[in-house]
């Protein structure tokens, strides 16, 4: 009886877990661009202020050859090659551009489940620091780390960059992101 009592309550204590963390994730992601950032390498529940909002003037960006549009950013003071993927929830790293950026997630880290273009694979939730693209600045920005195999070429820059701007247009050749 006391192995049954066990196996239920781990059992249960694994779904409440898990109803946490997808209410958690869900909430975040309705919470819009002013919502507290949080970050999954922590170990436990943090309050933190609320993220600022983009600051700078208007960037533009013309079209790569390959019909991609493409940025130069900064990613916590580093500088690095970016697609802009409006299909991507989070900006995306691979783990040798986020080492440089002095992100550095454990083995145990790379937990979380995601679905790309390229099929299915873990990656480690983070926080960039800043995120900077010519004048515009967002800090606390939403991330994840990819393993090397997954993700062979620069980051994305993603949704959870985008939607902190004030907005942002494409036309044929030009894209125009606003703080």
């Amino acid at each position: 009886m006391t192995g049954l009592m066990v196996k239920t309550t781990a059992a249960a204590l694994v779904v409440v877990a898990l109803a946490l963390f997808v209410t958690t994730d869900l909430a975040g992601r309705l919470a819009g661009p002013n919502a507290p950032a949080r970050t999954e390498a922590t170990a436990s529940a943090v309050d933190i202020p609320a993220a600022s909002p983009a600051s700078g003037t208007s960037e533009r960006l013309t079209k790569a050859r390959n019909g991609h549009f493409v940025a130069e950013a900064r990613i916590n003071g580093v500088a690095m090659r970016m697609l802009v993927d409006t299909g991507a929830s989070l900006v995306v790293l691979n783990e040798d551009d986020a080492a440089r950026a002095g992100i550095r997630p454990f083995p145990s880290d790379y937990k979380h489940r995601l679905s790309t273009a390229n099929g299915v694979t873990l990656g480690a939730r983070s926080t960039l620091r800043e995120v900077r693209l010519g004048s515009i600045v967002v800090r606390d920005v939403d991330a994840v780390i990819l393993k090397r195999e997954a993700l062979a070429t620069g980051g994305l820059l993603g949704m959870s960059f985008l939607s902190r701007l004030g907005g942002f247009e494409t036309t044929a050749d030009i894209m125009v992101l606003k703080p």
